[in-house]
């Protein structure tokens, strides 16, 4: 990435290449006059929705500005892991995000967003705003945004990021447009992924890509955090756990001192491959083939149910992150589950 860019300036500009299909059903809207002022974009984390909001926000702050290129993976990741620090962007874009050591989206943000919108555009052309993630809106916030959904000012356009619209109020999500982004197709990722410098080899990022659950942006993540270290390590633990040689306690504390988002995420990505491998026994492939995989065979002893049971609680508790949930009393919980016990699977 050029040291002179911001990361808006990145993602406004450039385009992952599975994107350029949804960009183009916008813009194509946009031209026929038919673009709604409140869009939903939903799908998985790490497929790219910000850098879509970002990229048709440019489109509409700059009617002549030239089509996105395509963005390649290296600056797309700088972009992604520095987009909150503090750097300039267009006036009229009011880009909204949890504030520095929060993971929720304020009241107060809501309420000074539509006091910007408010005023006259600075250029004479549009004025965007995007929540990223929407997921992240307190109730309060939700209902401040309702407002603006529902009343927007003459020529706003909003863009709703969102990982787990089920979460949403059906208020908000019912004064939208909802555009879904699937995860890309496997080669489409690893090409992307394995053209950037540094080294790692096709076969570890499509190791990565399953991982990530197919998630290109989550894939990135994980290489950044040396994930490949760490995967060993939660799977000792959950091992040890398993076998009543760990306290859950302890391990719950140990990650409550950190971001406890990546262990869930971890945890979310290793019960879905347990549970796909369970589902199809006789399929091999790198997502479900993990017959010499000590900790699959350890959960065997789980019953299909109880792994179902298991994921919701990690995917619940990974959605209501910032949202004022007691985070440590549910990690304990979700934890303490993985430790056999008489009679339970």
């Amino acid at each position: 990435m050029d040291s002179d860019s911001s990361p808006a300036d990145v993602f406004s500009t450039q385009l992952c290449p599975w994107l350029f299909e949804p960009y183009a059903l916008l813009e194509n809207a946009h031209r026929e006059g038919q673009l709604g002022h409140g869009w939903l974009l939903t799908g998985p984390a790490g497929v790219g929705k910000l850098n879509l909001a970002l990229a048709m926000a440019n489109r509409l702050l700059n009617p002549d500005a030239a089509a996105p290129a395509r963005l390649p993976a290296a600056d797309a990741n700088t972009a992604m892991t520095t987009r909150h620090e503090p750097a300039g962007h267009h006036p009229d874009l009011h880009w909204v995000f949890p504030e520095p050591k929060k993971r929720s989206i304020s009241v107060a943000q809501i309420r000074q967003t539509a006091d910007a919108l408010m005023l006259t555009s600075l250029y004479g052309q549009a004025k965007i705003v995007i929540v990223e993630p929407a997921d992240a809106l307190t109730l309060e916030a939700a209902n401040a945004l309702l407002k603006t959904l529902e009343e927007p000012t003459r020529d706003t356009y909003l863009f709703l990021v969102s990982h787990q619209a089920g979460h949403l109020p059906a208020t908000i999500k019912s004064r939208c447009q909802t555009l879904s982004l699937p995860q890309p197709p496997l080669e489409s990722s690893l090409n992307w992924l394995s053209a950037q410098p540094g080294g790692v080899s096709r076969a570890d990022w499509a190791q990565l890509l399953v991982l990530a659950g197919g998630s290109p942006f989550r894939a990135l993540t994980l290489y950044e955090n040396e994930y490949h270290n760490k995967n060993r390590c939660f799977e000792e633990k959950f091992q040890l756990i398993s076998e009543r040689k760990l306290d859950p306690q302890e391990v719950a504390e140990e990650w409550l001192k950190q971001d406890i988002e990546l262990p869930l995420t971890w945890l979310s990505i290793r019960l879905q491959r347990v549970i796909q491998a369970r589902m199809a026994p006789d399929v091999s492939n790198p997502v479900t083939d993990l017959g010499s995989d000590r900790l699959h065979n350890t959960w065997r002893a789980l019953t299909l149910r109880g792994l179902f049971g298991r994921l919701e609680a990690t995917e619940t508790l990974l959605g209501q992150l910032g949202r004022g949930t007691n985070a440590d009393l549910a990690l304990r919980v979700l934890l303490l589950d993985f430790q056999p016990r008489r009679g339970r699977t």
